[in-house]
């Protein structure tokens, strides 16, 4: 994220030329998709540890709904 909020400043800035702005949008565009795909695996495995299992608790177990029953 912070290579990609620098090359965002140098855009931005006026620090490059034309076609070195255009090198670091398509390297900003890699960095966004990695971003994205670990977001989206970190998002399935919470998905994944948070699904009801088969006795109908998830899987962290149901302790902040303890209280409610009682």
């Amino acid at each position: 994220m912070e290579e990609l909020e620098t090359i965002i400043e140098r855009i931005e800035s006026g620090e490059v030329g034309l076609e070195q702005a255009i090198e670091q949008y398509e390297s900003g565009c890699v960095l966004v998709k990695r971003c994205r795909a670990i977001l989206d695996r970190a998002e399935r495995r919470i998905e994944e540890l948070t699904a009801e299992g088969p006795d109908g608790l998830r899987a962290l177990g149901e302790v902040d709904g303890a209280d409610d029953d009682g």
